[in-house]
């Protein structure tokens, strides 16, 4: 009986690293799983923020429209879709510059007022703020920042 429950034990310690292993290595090779939750991505440059975007737009079936990419700002792109089967609900996505390349990230969360960041945009100080009462659109909808304080 010990002998078993030592091989048991044994085992399990044994397998149990591997199996979480290998979900992290999932999870870190398959950027189109995005949407099941919140994820960051840091990317090198705009073309890949597009590409990136673009990819997991189409594998989640998110409505096409033209979404705005503020080519050389601070804040690159930024959109929200408000989940249509619940409402409660919405996917955001922004891309801000960082140092070197790109922050892009990946957001589902309730639809209620959500304050992101401020970030610096020439002189002028922003804020990027998801606010359901102004963000109404049913489709995928690019947003932009709020002017804090102009220099």
């Amino acid at each position: 009986m010990k002998s078993t429950l030592l091989l048991v034990t044994v085992l399990f310690f044994a397998t149990a690293p591997l199996k979480a292993q290998y979900q992290f290595q999932l999870m870190e090779d398959d950027f189109l799983q995005i949407g099941a939750g919140n994820y960051f991505i840091h990317v090198d440059k705009e073309a890949e923020v597009k590409k990136t975007v673009t990819a997991v737009f189409k594998a989640h079936r998110f409505p096409t429209q033209d979404l705005l990419y503020n080519k050389g700002k601070n804040l690159f792109f930024a959109s929200y879709y408000v989940n249509p089967s619940d409402d409660r609900f919405v996917y955001i996505v922004h891309a801000v510059r960082g140092r070197e390349g790109y922050d892009l990230y990946f957001l589902y969360c309730q639809n209620i007022l959500t304050h992101h960041f401020e970030f610096v945009e020439g002189k002028d100080l922003h804020q990027l703020v998801y606010d359901p009462a102004v963000n109404t659109s049913s489709v995928l909808t690019s947003f932009n920042a709020t002017l804090v304080e102009e220099k």
